[in-house]
């Protein structure tokens, strides 16, 4: 059976499937109609795209800007808390009132963690009224909490609204962003992965300085306004032009696969990635002040640096990804980023080592926001992503929650009398937990060749019986 005839094939059966008990006469067009006939219908097309395969390009590239811009917005504005944390800091009496650090640190914590806990909600939510819809949704949670902080007198107002309902806005918005574009493309899929995900570094390149300026010029209560009103329009916008190439149908996810060891090393990757991976992220401002004398500004350019670079990286590595593979592509940016942490950033003595550190850590780093959705299409399909991705990100949600706080209590723990910090520990833990990941990468690969060949002995023992049962039914005939 060739490519193209044997999707068709399976939609023939699976609508054939829905009415089983009813006579041959009349049965495919009874099978199909009131609920069902959408159902129907949306497999054959399905598989008629399927057949067809991915134009790699053409409407695609719309999809890749959509994603890029839900990217800029949606991640860039949580990767500017930052700047907020430091005004509610620093201006308790115009703020929320006197709050720690410490405390201030939690909302962010629960803003990144918000999005892979929702993730599967909304893969399922994807699944029963489409990418679009899902997006607008996510728009109008992540617009209305922002308007909501605006009204914050206390701390625990930003822990529900800045925290609790922005992340889970952004998990809904997200999926959209990442499942979409995967569908029209094969041959450039690392590419336009690695565009569309880069508006995460360039928005925060971007909106952290504006959002700065903002607060300077209005206050921050129409910071946060004037910030959700323009990422319900603009977001409104890109769900709308984000259009699937494969409809909701094809989207259902055998649960049995979800059981399989390949999953789990799949899922796994992630759970130990993101112990590490924030680390430098959150830390190498305080880096650049304390072990190297430096100001808050240039600690915040690092920081920035960091964002920039993953904006290349992830362009740069999802286009190797197309070339040698997104397994190997993963591992080797796994692999130079614990390099980096655990090999290079203790040895960093000066603010220009500082900043080739973020350069170089954020470059590689970037990668893995690339190739590790990739790498789900890649196996599963990208008409799967998003039920996979919903599974996948959820085990995200461990090391984001609490990666940086134990990062940051092993600071407390390396701290002088004189505030000095000894940052080794901190670097060789946010290391360890990368090299870990791709350790669990090979394993991922390994795994998947030997699904692959599975696979193929199955369906090649699949067609021998049919071409077994077409021989004697032909010789029957005869007789």
């Amino acid at each position: 059976m060739s490519t193209v005839e044997r999707p068709l094939a399976m939609a023939e059966e699976s609508v054939q499937e829905v009415s089983p008990s009813l006579d041959q006469e009349g049965t495919r067009q009874t099978a199909i109609m009131g609920a069902t006939e959408k159902q129907a219908r949306e497999t054959v097309r399905n598989a008629q795209a399927s057949a067809e395969g991915p134009p790699n390009g053409g409407y695609g590239w719309i999809c890749v800007l959509c994603s890029f811009v839900i990217h800029f917005f949606a991640l860039g504005i949580e990767s500017s808390w930052g700047v907020y944390q430091n005004f509610y800091f620093t201006s308790p009496n115009e703020g929320v009132g006197n709050a720690s650090n410490a405390d201030l640190a939690w909302i962010g914590s629960i803003q990144a963690t918000g999005q892979p806990l929702v993730a599967y909600l909304a893969a399922i939510m994807a699944r029963k009224v489409g990418f679009r819809w899902t997006g607008f949704f996510g728009a109008i949670v992540m617009a209305a909490s922002l308007i909501a902080a605006s009204f914050s007198t206390k701390v625990w107002h930003l822990y529900l609204t800045q925290g609790v309902l922005y992340g889970a806005g952004c998990g809904f918005a997200y999926i959209p962003a990442i499942a979409v574009p995967p569908q029209w493309f094969t041959a450039r899929r690392g590419l336009a992965m690695g565009i569309g995900s880069s508006g995460y570094g360039v928005g925060g390149l971007v909106l952290s300085p504006v959002t700065e300026k903002l607060i300077a010029t209005v206050g921050f209560r129409w910071a946060l306004r004037i910030t959700g009103f323009l990422v319900l329009g603009v977001l409104a916008v890109a769900d709308y032009f984000m259009k699937p190439r494969v409809q909701s149908e094809a989207t259902r996810f055998n649960p049995k696969l979800m059981k399989s060891w390949l999953f789990v090393s799949l899922c796994v990757i992630g759970f130990v990635s993101a112990f590490g991976f924030y680390i430098p992220i959150f830390y190498i401002p305080t880096y650049i002040q304390n072990a190297l004398g430096r100001t808050a500004q240039d600690g915040a350019t690092a920081a920035a640096l960091i964002a920039g670079f993953s904006a290349l990286g992830r362009i740069v590595m999802g286009h190797v990804g197309d070339r040698i593979g997104p397994a190997y592509t993963l591992i080797i940016c796994q692999t130079i980023s614990a390099i980096f942490q655990m090999l290079f950033w203790p040895f960093v003595r000066n603010y220009s080592g500082g900043l080739a550190f973020s350069s170089l850590f954020g470059f590689t780093s970037g990668g893995f926001v690339t190739l590790y959705p990739t790498l789900a299409a890649y196996i599963y399909g990208s008409e799967r992503l998003a039920t996979v991705a919903g599974a996948m990100f959820s085990s995200f949600i461990p090391g984001t929650l609490v990666g940086p706080p134990i990062a940051g209590a092993i600071l407390d723990k390396h701290t002088a009398a004189d505030g000095k910090i000894d940052f080794l520990a901190v670097q060789i833990y946010g290391g360890s937990w990368m090299l870990a990941s791709a350790a669990v990468a090979v394993v991922c690969r390994i795994l998947h060749v030997r699904w692959l060949k599975e696979e193929e002995g199955s369906l090649s023992s699949q067609d021998e019986e049919k071409d077994d049962a077409g021989t004697v039914a032909v010789q029957t005939l005869e007789k």
